[in-house]
């Protein structure tokens, strides 16, 4: 499970996601995977819920999934969006 860094607000965008980081101005901008990746997050799905999520969602072996996701996390959090992963 993931915690947002407080102070964002998420939008929609024909099925992409816009995430606007009022602390520093910076917008993100998720592809309908990312979207999805994040939107997994936020309900408290664990990582690896989330990686046979994404294997099944875009017929994806598991290795591929599992790396993929656990990249897009690290992403998200050297982007400083994250605050803590568990």
């Amino acid at each position: 499970m993931a915690s947002f860094k407080a102070g964002l607000t998420c939008r929609d965008l024909d099925g992409e996601l816009i995430v606007l980081d009022a602390a520093t101005g910076y917008i993100h901008q998720m592809n309908p995977t990312g979207a999805l990746i994040w939107r997994l997050l936020d309900g408290g799905t664990s990582i690896e819920s989330i990686e046979t999520c994404i294997s099944h969602e875009f017929d994806l072996d598991a290795e591929a999934a599992q790396r993929d996701v656990r990249g897009f996390v690290e992403q998200l959090h050297r982007a400083g969006l994250l605050e803590s992963i568990t």
